[in-house]
């Protein structure tokens, strides 16, 4: 009944040897750091909700969109939202604009509408807009948006 626990209790010696002439080390535990100050009670750790977004603040640039085409990425947006629709921040207002689908050229006029997040965050295309484009649902396309003429 020793043998055994004598070769358990040598394990240890035989790895650090080990660990010696391979040169592999095998990570220590870590020890908990003796600051001196109590920690909080876990009731005092509660996290700080993040303010709600403002819809009605616009952060999009009001000349983001170009009479050359401005290009973005759009997924499907509402399947609910009956219409042609686009809601980009590319714009601040709703407006009237065209989008064309770069892999086919196909086009269709559509009711831009402001998407209040970053200029650079992708768009949100309406279901009628995915099907009169010939747009694959269930992934991103790539778009160019331009105002209406």
């Amino acid at each position: 009944m020793l043998i055994p626990l004598l070769a358990l209790t040598s394990c240890d010696s035989v790895s650090d040897a080990a660990q010696e002439v391979t040169g592999f080390l095998r990570p220590k535990p870590a020890e908990p750091m003796a600051t001196g100050l109590p920690l909080p009670a876990p009731e005092a750790l509660v996290e700080t909700p993040l303010p709600e977004a403002d819809p009605t603040q616009v952060t999009a640039d009001p000349d983001a969109l170009s009479a050359a085409g401005s290009p973005t990425v759009a997924g499907l947006g509402d399947p609910a939202k009956p219409g042609l629709w686009l809601e980009t921040p590319l714009v601040n207002a709703a407006r009237p604009g065209r989008v064309v689908l770069d892999s086919s050229g196909a086009s269709v006029q559509v009711t831009l509408l402001p998407l209040n997040t970053a200029p650079t965050a992708g768009s949100r295309l309406s279901l009628d807009a995915m099907r009169a484009l010939g747009a694959p649902l269930t992934e991103l396309v790539e778009l160019t948006v331009y105002p209406a003429s």
